[in-house]
């Protein structure tokens, strides 16, 4: 281990940790902009300058400086931030004054660091150089060339990550500006996490565009529903209607990126068409009837299955599994719904939580699944037909009823993924807690809450079912032990 001193105070860190990395254990943030964690180093924008005590001839770049023992890091020095002060001059030369109708206006650190490191006023007198603007870089991406500060961290997301290059730097000097080329449209399929990682506005989501101001917004972090990778997510909605997600850094899971694919599925969880409220044989009805008529439809459990969508919580498959442990229901399933992969980010299984409800105890549909005397679905589940056949009665908890719910004796509400709070595991066993990112009012009560009043359990909160959970794995952990 290393010991240095950055301001005056002390820390250890490993070999080969750089300068900003050893501050942001202090929590002293050295501003910089070239630098991503998971893209690497360039050491262009110049703004992360810091003065190491005994380098007497320059300035160093926190970014690239590797740590030393004993050494002595000054981050706000005078000489440091007089350079802060020149770069941020130098890198608003040509910049725009076009804030206000800029898109990344209130989330742009660009904006952040001209007004903590600027000098608030600019000696240009001369007329800035123009550049193109509304350059379409694909249908999902947007160029501003007047906006660009030149970082790089577009092109090399393109090259250390993505192993291709459809974008680079054009000309020399002055007049260099980042184009497609001869390359044509940028067509893959992670081509949008270029937006979130450019520090100004140049590089714009053309779905998101001029839809909103981001200070006006609401923000939920939790997790992508679009397959079992569980890629971490920031959902933004105004007055509740969601309007993106952008990918949140989880160096565990899926580092700073999530696919467009993902990225552009927000709109379908905002369902103005979905079920309120309680029905009976197509009939509005109180919660008390409908829970009445499932107890009298199930009776003593026999030739009943439950078949569950596994973007479920696991929270909530854990409700449904202790309703059907009284009601003697003894078949539990969970659905499968699968999309083309590839070799990054995206999963073959196209749902959140299948170990979560694995884990639980629930099994895939049997290639040859009994006859059924009633099935009931919860949950937005893809149902095999031949579940369907014969069947004396069908219930459904779903946010969107569908065919079935034309079927369904009882009709029950249900939130959709991105209206949940609990977790769920990903392919690789990483248990990930979930945020409700909206709420789609009383009339759709939590999922959990329905059977936990049909099994008649005195839980008030997701945290006494987690807690519950754990207390039933325990328990069956000692009684495998014991046998």
């Amino acid at each position: 281990m290393i010991k240095l001193s950055i301001d005056g105070r002390e820390v250890e860190v490993e070999p080969g940790t750089t300068v900003l990395e050893a501050a942001a254990t202090l929590g002293i943030d050295i501003p910089h902009y070239c630098y991503h964690p998971d893209i690497g180093v360039d050491g262009n924008c110049r703004i992360c300058l810091v003065e190491v005590n005994g380098n007497t001839d320059k300035l160093a770049i926190g970014c690239k400086f590797p740590c030393g023992e004993g050494m002595e890091v000054e981050t706000e020095s005078e000489a440091v931030v007089k350079a802060r002060k020149g770069v941020m001059e130098f890198l608003l030369i040509n910049h725009p004054l076009d804030c206000t109708i800029c898109d990344q206006a209130g989330e742009c650190p660009l904006q952040d660091y001209s007004y903590h490191y600027g000098t608030g006023d600019s000696r240009f007198a001369e007329k800035k150089r123009n550049k193109p603007k509304h350059v379409e870089f694909s249908e999902k991406v947007m160029f501003d060339a007047e906006r660009c500060i030149l970082c790089t961290r577009c092109t090399r997301f393109f090259e250390e990550v993505r192993d291709c290059r459809p974008i680079g730097v054009e000309n020399m000097g002055g007049k260099s500006t980042i184009t497609t080329g001869p390359n044509g449209p940028i067509q893959d399929p992670y081509q949008m996490n270029i937006i979130d990682i450019c520090p100004v506005g140049a590089l714009t989501s053309r779905d998101f565009r001029f839809k909103q101001r981001v200070w006006f917004m609401d923000f939920a972090d939790t997790v992508c529903p679009g397959c079992s990778k569980g890629c971490n997510i920031t959902a933004g909605s105004y007055q509740g209607k969601l309007l993106r997600f952008v990918p949140r850094r989880n160096t565990e899971v899926n580092a700073s990126w999530m696919c467009d694919d993902g990225r552009l599925s927000y709109d379908k969880y905002n369902m103005p068409e979905r079920v309120r409220g309680a029905s009976v044989s197509g009939d509005p009805a109180s919660f008390d009837a409908a829970r009445a008529k499932i107890t009298e439809l199930v009776g003593d459990g026999q030739g009943v299955a439950v078949l569950a969508s596994t973007s479920q919580t696991s929270e909530e498959l854990f409700a449904v599994r202790e309703w059907a442990r009284t009601a003697r229901v003894r078949d539990l399933w969970h659905g499968e719904r699968t999309w083309e992969s590839d070799d990054f980010l995206k999963q073959a299984d196209a749902t959140p939580n299948t170990a979560g409800a694995q884990a639980l105890g629930y099994a895939s549909v049997p290639s040859q699944a009994p006859e059924l005397r009633g099935l009931i679905v919860v949950g937005d589940v893809d149902v095999p037909p031949a579940l369907l056949a014969n069947l004396d009665f069908l219930i459904q908890q779903a946010p969107q009823a569908g065919e079935l719910g034309e079927a369904a004796v009882v009709l029950l509400p249900g939130r959709n993924a991105l209206e949940k709070n609990g977790h769920w595991t990903n392919g690789d066993g990483a248990v990930q807690e979930v945020r409700a990112a909206r709420d789609p009012g009383p009339d759709v009560p939590e999922d959990w809450t329905i059977w936990r009043d049909l099994a008649g359990v005195s839980w008030t909160s997701i945290a006494e079912i987690t807690k519950a959970m754990g207390a039933v794995s325990t328990a069956d952990a000692e009684a495998v032990t014991a046998s």
